[in-house]
């Protein structure tokens, strides 16, 4: 958990660091506790005949949380002050605890760009 320039407190729920471009200075955060999710498929009923007669099937694919997950959340808000903590994590994580986990977004001018070469955003979050 580190606190940026910007002010925020960010938990990094990721395996790896995050590095943002706070203000024109880059700040990297070091992963914490990683956060994990399981995945569903839902079948959607809908299949597809492919020319050599094999049918394939479609399905939803949906993140759902674990025990393991909600108990981190869980320690981060009662011991690091509450909603203070923005707990920034993967698409998937975000998908799977709407509301409790963000996902990053790329600061301006680094939307595509080399993994190595990334910078987050540290004022804007993809939340579901």
């Amino acid at each position: 958990m580190k606190q940026i320039q910007s002010g925020q407190v960010i938990f990094n729920s990721t395996p790896h660091a995050i590095t943002f471009w706070d203000t024109a200075t880059i700040v990297i955060v070091p992963p914490d506790t990683v956060i994990n999710a399981q995945v569903e498929e839902q079948e959607t009923g809908k299949v597809l005949y492919s020319p050599n007669g094999s049918v394939t099937g479609f399905v939803k694919t949906a993140f759902v949380p674990t025990e393991e997950g909600r108990e981190t959340i869980r320690s981060v808000r009662e011991s690091e002050g509450g909603d203070a903590v923005i707990i920034v994590g993967s698409i998937i994580a975000a998908q799977a605890y709407p509301g409790e986990v963000v996902a990053m977004t790329p600061a301006v001018g680094f939307e595509r760009v080399p993994p190595a070469e990334k910078r987050a955003n540290p004022f804007r979050f993809t939340v579901f």
